[in-house]
């Protein structure tokens, strides 16, 4: 049996883009999970993957697929062809099958269309539910799991050492017992993305408040061209978070160093986002973090989130500053945090946000 990754036969997480019967994974962590009896389950995958040369697999996309309950993945597959039929699961006995297929490279590196999935038999079970609890979290390369499967700090970023799974942000949601969509990018910020020492101007194209109005910015331009009025704009009601998580500001550091100008520009540009999400998720409970890398901006979060609690008469907003990430906890890539520190600052953001939601 064959069929496309619609919304009927798989459950669908985060945001994706779906155009010509085509379900395209961009994001972080965003996956279908299907449920069959059978044998053999195999999908038909079209990648980017000759933008990055023949031999270059430290860019290209990477998938993990999951099965059943089991808390790590069954296999992990680099995406090296653009368009191949690759094997998500074989036994030698027929029985009720759960698959996750889940994005590990996030938005700009290695893009994902599912063309379609096929299993042995035609006993393809109706989807698994969502959960329950649902959040939402909003980051850069941090929330995206970046260089986390890195020996050390002096390793350069490659698609093999990312993974979500390990970042504070899945790893919350696990914590949590909640469904997540993340909305990352590395690199991304409220007012710049990361600049060199040397910059003199911000990184400003696809900054987070552009790109969180879309289902998948990057996916959308390879889409549909560079005229925006055809991107996919995200519909907001397909997926109502309880809970929304923004860790955004280590990038902006960059730029903003010691400049009380551009650390005041940063806040007013927040207290902007903050609204604007607001208007779309008018029953959430959101929390604004940061810290893990950089706290050159901290104090103008925390000032932002004040003045928009105040400004809005909001108390459904909540600050939370993250300890720096400590030496001795080691490095992922680039100096990002380690999978210890991950697994740290997971353990802080769920101990808030479950005390706040009441979530036990």
């Amino acid at each position: 049996m064959r069929f496309t990754a619609t919304e009927d036969k798989v459950r669908v997480t985060g945001r994706t883009l779906f155009v010509d019967g085509v379900r395209y994974l961009g994001f972080s962590g965003t996956s279908i999970t299907f449920t069959f009896v059978g044998r053999k389950a195999a999908a038909s995958i079209w990648s980017n993957a000759n933008e990055w040369g023949e031999d270059n697999d430290d860019l290209r996309g990477r998938i993990a697929v999951y099965v059943n309950d089991e808390e790590e993945p069954r296999k992990r597959i680099c995406l090296n062809r653009e368009e191949d039929v690759y094997s998500l699961y074989e036994s030698d006995r027929e029985e009720q099958v759960t698959i996750r297929l889940v994005k590990y490279s996030e938005a700009a590196f290695g893009k994902c269309g599912i063309r379609f999935v096929e299993i042995d038999t035609d006993r393809l079970m109706a989807p698994p539910a969502h959960a329950g609890r649902r959040i939402e979290i909003i980051g850069d390369s941090i929330t995206c799991g970046y260089g986390v499967e890195a020996e050390d700090e002096l390793q350069p970023f490659r698609t093999l050492t990312e993974n979500p799974a390990k970042s504070y942000s899945l790893l919350t949601a696990k914590l949590l017992r909640a469904e997540a969509s993340l909305v990352s990018w590395s690199g991304n910020g409220i007012i710049s993305g990361y600049v060199e020492e040397t910059a003199t101007a911000p990184s400003d194209k696809w900054l987070m408040p552009k790109v969180y109005r879309y289902t998948d910015i990057s996916g959308s331009e390879k889409l549909f061209g560079e005229d925006e009025s055809k991107w996919e704009k995200w519909d907001f009601s397909r997926f109502i978070p309880d809970a929304i998580l923004i860790n955004l500001g280590t990038n902006d550091c960059s730029w903003c160093k010691d400049i009380q100008e551009r650390k005041d520009q940063y806040k007013a540009k927040y207290m902007e986002f903050l609204k604007y999400i607001r208007e779309k998720n008018p029953s959430a409970q959101i929390f604004c973090m940061l810290g893990t890398m950089d706290q050159r901006v901290l104090k103008e979060l925390g000032e932002a989130v004040e003045g928009f609690r105040e400004a809005q008469g909001d108390a459904r907003v909540h600050f939370l500053p993250l300890p720096a990430q400590n030496a001795e906890d080691g490095y992922g890539a680039d100096w990002h945090p380690s999978a210890l520190t991950q697994r740290k600052t997971a353990e802080i953001v769920a101990a808030k946000v479950g005390s706040v939601m009441g979530w036990e």
